[in-house]
């Protein structure tokens, strides 16, 4: 096997970069891909240093993944409240999921489709430790489009009975996806295959105050249904656990840099540390 006698030089003669191109955010999980894979490019092991760097790249475009996905649920609640009033003078409905049947219905679907292709695009091909993240976000994906297909009941007629069952089927759906959003800031985004930076430790603290949170609103939904109209408890409790697991997935995709590890430093191309 080719060991240069540089290990930190390939043998066209250019430097491995720990972080890549400056200017470019990584989530943690790439930059310590990126950094064992320069490792193993030192040692010679040229195959292992392959694999590991197209690995940081795939965490990379999850990090991006994660961040459109923490985006789109914090601005959802906020679009469809002012949309409406907008279009209709209406201030709120019962649900969020009632704003189907309002002209920003197609907001709502449209929505909730991009955030069920972008889990099952997100983890597609599971990096090291991370296969139950794959699975999760495939089911995921599969009950936003639930929620999406088959809509709640309309607040504003009588429902038959196929309505009613349809409405059946989409809060169990919502239910699911939920409960699955509250797993991942809970159990899976805590999780850890580096160092537990200080960054890294508030960064948990985050994810299991916004999971918290998320599985307090919905415990508090069956509750909420017997507190009167007028107070929209119901639409209050969702539109928390909405924002809670998109802060959620914000933090984990290091949107703005909040709460992210120092990146390592980068080696120039060419030149020396």
């Amino acid at each position: 096997m080719y060991r240069p006698d540089n290990p930190e030089r390939r043998p066209g003669g250019e430097m491995v970069d720990v972080t890549g191109p400056a200017g470019q955010e990584h989530s943690p999980e790439a930059a310590r891909l990126a950094q064992k894979s320069a490792q193993e490019f030192a040692a010679g092991n040229l195959g292992k240093a392959q694999k590991l760097a197209g690995d940081s790249a795939l965490a990379v475009a999850y990090t991006h993944l994660q961040r459109i996905v923490g985006v789109m649920a914090v601005a959802l609640p906020f679009v469809l409240f002012f949309g409406n009033w907008a279009l209709t003078g209406n201030e709120f409905e019962s649900s969020i999921s009632a704003y189907y049947h309002t002209p920003m219905g197609s907001v709502f679907v449209g929505v909730l489709w991009a955030l069920g292709v972008f889990f099952l695009s997100y983890n597609y091909r599971p990096l090291p430790g991370f296969n139950l993240d794959n699975k999760l976000s495939t089911l995921a994906s599969v009950a936003a489009v639930c929620v999406a297909v088959f809509p709640t009941t309309s607040d504003a007629s009588v429902s038959t009975r196929s309505e009613q069952n349809i409405g059946i089927v989409h809060m169990i759906s919502a239910g699911v996806l939920f409960t699955l959003l509250a797993v991942f800031a809970l159990f899976l985004f805590p999780k850890s295959s580096g160092e537990m930076t200080p960054q890294k430790r508030r960064r948990n603290l985050v994810y299991r105050i916004c999971g918290v949170v998320m599985a307090a609103a919905i415990l508090s939904m069956f509750p909420s249904q017997l507190a009167p109209d007028s107070w929209h408890l119901f639409l209050v409790l969702e539109t928390i656990s909405v924002l809670a697991f998109g802060i959620s997935w914000l933090i984990k995709g290091g949107f703005l840099g909040i709460l992210a590890d120092e990146e390592p430093t980068v080696v120039p191309s060419g030149g020396s540390a």
